[in-house]
């Protein structure tokens, strides 16, 4: 199978629409368009229903969108073994990871890798933790950073770190009473602070947002929503800029490099959301693989 005009199917069936379609692979609309007719004349089926304007995956695209998912992950699985006979002199890794992984944890993997294996590269997919679930089913990457639970059935982990809950305020608010706590990271307080509290919040399918919900019903708490945004990027940019504060993971603190937020930790013992590196159970590891895997753990997170 051509692995680019499969990719083109793929983005059509995701995005529904060709000029959506186009845009996300970087072509014309027309080219999108001549390509799709090419597959669909080659295997004598239509692919894609277009009545009304509208684009809709048939019957016969997710059986090829099925059997070209495991033709591509045979393929990697053999580029894997041909990097190990090569001693892992050149060649990439793919690594799934949520967007703000992708952006505190990753440049740092990647350069600890590098120094190790100077011709190897990451290619970073970046994904919500339903999509990386997804992807790696699918065999779309060979690690994946994602969190706690995954089902143990498809997938092996091992944890890489636990992160502690924190509450991110802004500078420019009244502090908290609060005092050091044995194991927390920063001055504590009670959850009960923050009702009556205006907040920024994540939408409703981020796990940070369950996180949140499940807190205010334990504790009985009410809150106001400052702003809903759809990550923690975003999110710690609203506080840094007074809009309200809000629950978040610790490492955060890696987008605030001046002192426009305060943090504290929680009295309350709250779940920690433990983060790990993932991959398939049903697919050995690669040597190389295996190598990422010891330079993300070695890492003091």
């Amino acid at each position: 199978m051509n692995a680019k005009r499969f990719q083109y199917v793929l983005v059509l069936a995701r995005e529904g629409s060709f000029s959506k379609a186009a845009d996300a692979l970087g072509i014309s609309q027309p080219s999108l368009s001549q390509y799709i007719k090419k597959i669909e004349r080659s295997i004598g089926q239509t692919l894609f229903d277009r009545t009304n304007g509208e684009v809709r995956i048939t019957e016969a695209g997710r059986l090829y969108i099925e059997a070209g998912q495991k033709i591509l992950d045979i393929e990697h699985q053999l580029e894997n073994a041909f990097a190990d006979l090569a001693a892992c002199k050149t060649g990439s890794l793919i690594v799934g990871a949520a967007p703000y992984r992708a952006a505190s944890m990753l440049p740092t993997i990647a350069s600890a890798f590098r120094a190790r294996y100077p011709g190897m590269h990451l290619v970073v997919r970046e994904g919500t933790t339903a999509e990386l679930a997804e992807g790696m089913a699918h065999g779309e990457y060979d690690l994946a950073l994602t969190l706690l639970p995954i089902d143990p059935r498809l997938f092996r982990y091992e944890k890489v770190v636990e992160e502690e809950l924190i509450l991110a305020v802004p500078s420019a608010y009244p502090q908290f009473p609060s005092a050091p706590v044995a194991g927390r990271k920063y001055p504590a307080v009670d959850a009960k602070v923050l009702d009556g509290q205006s907040l920024v919040m994540l939408t409703d399918a981020q796990f940070m947002q369950k996180q949140l919900e499940h807190l205010l019903l334990d504790y009985r708490l009410r809150v106001s929503v400052a702003a809903v945004v759809k990550s923690l990027e975003a999110q710690i940019e609203m506080v840094k800029a007074g809009m309200g504060m809000a629950l978040m993971p610790g490492g955060i603190e890696r987008f605030c490099r001046d002192d426009s937020v305060t943090f504290y930790s929680f009295r309350d013992r709250l779940p920690k959301r433990e983060l790990v590196v993932m991959w398939r159970k049903d697919r050995p590891l690669s040597q190389v693989a295996e190598e990422l895997k010891q330079v993300i753990h070695s890492i003091p997170w």
